[in-house]
Formats: C-alpha cells, structure tokens, sequence
C-alpha cells in the first residue's frame, strides 16, 4: 500500500486564509507536476483526497484536469495544516488501497515524519508548495508502531517536476 502526499502550490496571500486560491505560477507548478511524477499516484489511487481549503482543491482540480484522470475529487477531513497528523496517520495504517492526499504544511511534513519514524519531526522534511512525496507501507500497524512500518520511496520538488 502506497500514499502519496502533495502539498498544495502556490496560493495568493489574503483573507480569510480558507478562500486563497492558487497563483498564476501555482497553476503552472500543477501543470508541470502532471506532466512527469504527479500522473503517477493517480494510476494507484482511487480518488484524489484533499483539504477543504480552496489552495488545496483548486490543486487536486488541476491534477486531475492536467492528467485527463477521472478520479473522484473528495474532502478528507484532518488535512487543515493545524490538524493532527497523528488522526490521518491512524488512518492511512488501516487503510488496505492506495492513497492520494492534498494537503498543507506543516501537518504534511509533520504526517510524513510520523509514517517514517523520524525523530526531527517535521521539520527533518523540507516539504515545499507543489511538492511529491510517495511512501510505502512495508508492515501493517502493531502496538509497538501503530501506524505501520514505511519507507520512502520518492520525493520531487516542485523544480525538479519541470
């Protein structure tokens, strides 16, 4: 079982922080993306999970716009950036299909550090805006790690996905 992890681009500054929409160069970070590493997760997934803010849905649109995928688009509730990762870590251990969240830092960074054990945190993963991270569970949950065992598998940055 895969998950794979993106970080919304570049969103405009403003007011209320919910409703900030993707920048010229955000949409263009989504379309570079779909043109190389972001096509892969949408062959595994089942759907393309995102935050409720408007950064992180206009992402997950143009992904799915830019790949010509059919992937449903859905909310997953815990992606706000203040959100516990722990929540969606719990998840993604019980979880048996492979996954593809959009989401926001720093619970992204924070998510991916609890998945791989590292004790740094979040801050041990520099996480950037349009950024691709796939990890792979190598072992189902035990009490002694209740989130699986996982290993990394890639990450692309967004000026590696030109």
């Amino acid at each position: 079982m895969r998950v794979f992890l993106l970080r919304h681009a570049e969103a405009a500054a403003g007011e209320p922080d919910a409703s900030r929409d993707l920048t010229a160069h955000g949409q263009r970070q989504v379309a570079q993306l779909a043109k190389g590493a972001g096509a892969v997760p949408l062959a595994e997934a089942a759907a393309i999970e995102h935050s409720p803010l408007v950064r992180a849905v206009r992402t997950a649109q143009l992904l799915r716009l830019a790949t010509g995928s059919g992937l449903p688009l859905k909310v997953l509730a815990g992606l706000r950036p203040d959100d516990d990762p722990r929540r969606t870590a719990e998840q993604l251990g019980r979880s048996r299909r492979s996954r593809l969240l959009v989401g926001h830092n720093p619970h992204l960074s924070e998510l991916a550090a609890l998945l791989l054990g590292l004790a740094g945190g979040g801050d041990a993963i520099r996480f950037r805006k349009a950024g691709l991270l796939a990890l792979e569970r190598t072992a189902r949950p035990t009490r002694a790690r209740p989130y699986g065992t996982w290993s990394l598998l890639w990450m692309v940055p967004p000026d590696l996905a030109k």
